[in-house]
């Protein structure tokens, strides 16, 4: 009798495991954002009470879509952080032998704050990624915000990347 059962929980925690994420809503320090349906929060990391990381992906084995939210408390010089964010990324396994490539620091914008913004592409299990880190101060924090996908995934991920940071508040 408890192998069928164990065999109904275990499909239904398959199904239920491979279902869509729901849209929620992430808020701490003054930081909110809506993770769109499809969209679900990865991983998040109080950094020693110095700030937060907060990662959210878009669902499925084969999507690529990933956007990252760090903040520091207080004020960070931007060009700096820049930098910083450059080493880690070349240092990171994922991009280490990517074909990383980083264009100039150009003035750009997340959700009609001004930001120091950098553009790369990279090279990630044979696929070709693009994306974007948007560098700001903003409610006595400094941020990074990574947007990354897949180029051929430009059109499916669009509408949650667009959900995502029309919904970012700081307070």
């Amino acid at each position: 009798m408890k192998k069928p059962l164990i065999l109904i929980a275990s499909i239904f925690l398959f199904f239920t495991s491979c279902s869509e994420s729901k849209p929620a809503k992430f808020e701490r320090d003054g930081v909110s954002i809506t993770s769109p349906t499809g969209w679900g929060i990865t991983d998040e990391e109080n950094i020693d009470d110095l700030g937060y990381y907060l990662s959210v992906e878009k669902d499925g084995f084969d999507s690529s879509g990933i956007i990252t939210i760090t903040w520091v408390n207080g004020e960070m010089d931007l060009n700096e952080w820049v930098d910083i964010y450059k080493e880690e990324l070349e240092n990171n396994i994922i991009y280490k032998n990517s074909k990383l490539n980083f264009k100039s620091v150009v003035d750009g914008s997340f959700n009609d704050i001004n930001s120091t913004s950098l553009n790369f592409t990279a090279s990630i299990l044979g696929l070709d990624h693009e994306g974007d880190i948007h560098f700001f101060y903003e409610g006595d924090k400094t941020f990074a915000i990574l947007i990354q996908q897949a180029t051929e995934d430009n059109a499916t991920n669009k509408p949650g990347f667009d959900l995502i940071e029309k919904s970012f508040r700081v307070e």
